[in-house]
């Protein structure tokens, strides 16, 4: 097997760095599907309060790598599952603070010490126009062809409301006040556009209100879901990977489902209602 790809646009790599630290941070280890046309980062978490969540982003390799080449295990299954450490990647993002500054990024399949790794090969400027190349290698894992199975495209959602949501800062703000009042919250919408978050103790109830939110689909009126508000937390940190828009599916009591949508990547976050096990 082998893959190779080339990243030299700032944006591009900027993007694809933020995407990577986004997954590394949301779960304890990853698996990363290469394919002739998209690379996939899917993320597991382990169980908490709620069943498992889960990630899955596709992105498009075109719009990401000016070089990009790859074999996969066979002609008729011509594809590559790696499963990696989330710490390790995310520990290489801190140290070389690429996404400002490296004029290209180079990303291989390599053998180390009879070891497979991913290599990130990053040209950085050094002054007086020359360059300072700084390699890392990150231990991973070949994924046997049996287990592929487990690592599937998720379903399409089909929900009962589907709407736009608000600005993602003023979300995360008031979720993170949120948290310190109890442990979850009823996220509900109606097909009004109106979407509240309300957290209740024996103490006090708390309700947030955004509405004249853009309805994409709906069949029922009025849908609800109870999510942990740690998980929603840890996700709309990352809103400054800066999607296009971000939809959210409701599920009448079993799931939340955030989409972030752009040209060249999708991003999805599965989180099951607590009721739901």
């Amino acid at each position: 097997m082998k893959f190779r790809g080339k990243m030299i646009d700032p944006n591009c790599i900027k993007q694809f760095i933020g995407i990577l630290g986004c997954m590394t941070k949301l779960g304890k280890s990853c698996i990363l599907r290469i394919t002739t046309t998209d690379l996939y980062f899917i993320v597991r978490e382990s169980q908490t309060i709620s069943t498992s969540p889960l990630i899955w982003c596709t992105l498009d390799e075109g719009h990401f790598f000016s070089e990009f080449g790859m074999e996969g295990l066979s002609t008729v299954d011509n594809e590559i599952y790696l499963e990696f450490v989330a710490e390790n990647v995310a520990r290489t993002l801190t140290a070389l603070k690429v996404s400002g500054t490296a004029k290209s990024v180079k990303i291989k399949l390599t053998k180390k010490l009879s070891s497979p790794c991913l290599t990130f090969e990053i040209d950085l400027p050094s002054g007086s126009n020359h360059s300072r190349l700084v390699v890392h290698d990150i231990p991973v894992n070949l994924v046997p062809r049996r287990l592929w199975n487990d690592y599937v495209e998720p379903e399409v959602v089909d929900p009962d409301i589907s709407v736009h949501m608000p600005q993602l800062r003023l979300m995360k703000s008031i979720i993170e006040r949120m948290k310190n009042l109890a442990n979850m919250a009823t996220l509900h919408v109606t097909s009004e556009g109106l979407l509240t978050l309300t957290v209740e103790t024996e103490a006090v109830s708390v309700t947030s209100h955004f509405d004249n939110l853009h309805v994409e689909k709906q069949k029922e009126d009025e849908a609800s879901v109870t999510i942990e508000l740690k998980r929603l937390s840890n996700f709309l940190a990352h809103e400054q990977l800066n999607p296009q828009k971000v939809v959210c599916d409701v599920l009448q009591s079993k799931l939340m489902h955030l989409n972030f949508l752009s040209d060249s990547y999708s991003l999805q976050y599965f989180l099951p209602g607590i009721n739901d096990q």
